[in-house]
């Protein structure tokens, strides 16, 4: 059965339609075909652990999925668990506005009415750094490539239907640093984190953004940056989706502590995303529900998706390439569980399950089985369609 569907090709301002069959993907509701794959061979070398390196006076630049013709995506709404529980649609229905300054995002993020707030240049937090909080009813979209946030945190506490979409993230140039619990300098400004969801937030999405901060052969400081995408406490019903991870230690932390008050079932999403050079939590999760499907990760150091205290996750036709231990349990004095199928492990080593660990089986309401790519194509559907610049955005 054929479908048609429209996509922007990039190369020109053009629109085409196509036809399409079997093994095409969706892009936060809309099909999106004619991507060409080549098949994968599966594979579990094990891998040796990169030589120790200088660190570097300055942040890395950041870098760019190579892609030559990446098609415009048009996206209608998110797939997963933001789809739930009335929906995540931002400041849809409210007034668009453009944030030129960081004072200017601090005020319109802040504010009570429904908003869709464009950014179309770096804002900076300077040296010190800044955290923007992010209330409800908000849509933060980047315009084109140039919406930057440049030691710039956003925090949502205590607020839902929230959409971050077409930003890149840095906190590397925030020199401001505390010392935690670890007995380890970390960035002040958000905690280092780029993106923080807690305090009950509910229907987040994350789509198409880009997040780096530092090489982690060459940054030795697990803790400086923190997370870049984190949801703790009670937070709910979050898709992370279609984005471009880089250059870090420390990705997803999905549940903060191991203590029965943080037993929360925090139902996430995370599909068609990019992790190049991380060293570990792809995501890490305590407790509940996740979904982890047609992610593409590239040269993990640590481990990579980690279900820990009891947390069952579904991990599906994902492609993993050169990875340690992809799907594991650890650091926690109670297991996680996974019901894992389908994926490619290419040149992996540790822990590569193919089978179901979790108690009870894992159901999951939302739809998504047009969504899926055949785990064979994951890794050149990601890496064209993943990171800023790859949305057909309104005018």
């Amino acid at each position: 059965m054929h479908k048609q569907t429209t996509f922007w090709c990039s190369s020109r301002a053009l629109r085409r339609t196509i036809s399409a069959s079997a093994g095409t993907l969706a892009a936060g509701g809309l099909l999106l075909t004619g991507l060409s794959c080549s098949s994968v061979q599966k594979s579990t070398a094990a891998t040796a652990e990169p030589a120790a390196q200088s660190i570097p006076t300055q942040p890395a630049e950041p870098v760019t999925p190579p892609v030559s013709s990446a098609p415009q995506v048009i996206i209608s709404g998110p797939i997963g668990f933001a789809s739930e529980n009335g929906g995540t649609s931002g400041g849809a229905g409210g007034r668009t506005v453009t944030a030129t300054t960081l004072a200017e995002l601090t005020a319109l993020a802040a504010s009570n009415e429904p908003l869709i707030i464009l950014i179309d240049r770096t804002i900076s937090g300077g040296a010190e750094g800044a955290a923007v909080k992010v209330k409800s009813n908000k849509t933060l979209r980047g315009v084109g490539t140039a919406g930057f946030l440049e030691g710039v945190g956003l925090n949502i506490s205590g607020y839902r239907n929230v959409i971050i979409q077409n930003l890149k993230f840095t906190m590397a140039t925030v020199t401001k640093t505390y010392i935690n619990s670890e007995k380890r300098a970390q960035v002040a400004a958000n905690d280092g984190d780029c993106v923080t969801i807690q305090n009950g937030s509910q229907n987040v999405w994350v789509d198409h953004c880009e997040f780096y901060n530092a090489d982690p052969a060459t940054q030795p400081n697990q803790d400086l940056y923190d997370g870049l995408v984190d949801a703790k406490d009670d937070a709910a019903y979050i898709t992370v989706s279609w984005s471009y991870f880089h250059d870090h230690h420390k990705c997803h932390l999905v549940g903060s502590s191991d203590k029965e008050t943080q037993n929360q079932d925090r139902k996430i999403t995370f599909h068609h995303n990019y992790y190049r050079n991380i060293k570990e939590r792809v995501p890490s999760f305590r407790f509940g529900t996740g979904h982890v499907f047609n992610n593409y990760y590239q040269h993990v150091r640590g481990s990579g998706v980690n279900s820990r205290m009891g947390a069952c996750l579904r991990v599906e036709k994902n492609y993993f390439e050169d990875v340690r231990d992809p799907v594991v349990t650890k650091n926690s004095p109670a297991p996680g569980y996974w019901d894992a199928s389908d994926n490619v492990y290419n040149n992996c080593s540790g822990s590569q399950p193919t089978t179901v660990t979790c108690p009870t089986p894992l159901k999951l309401t939302y739809a998504y089985a047009e969504a899926l790519t055949p785990a064979a194509e994951v890794k050149k559907v990601v890496m064209e369609s993943a990171g800023i610049g790859k949305l057909d955005q309104p005018k």
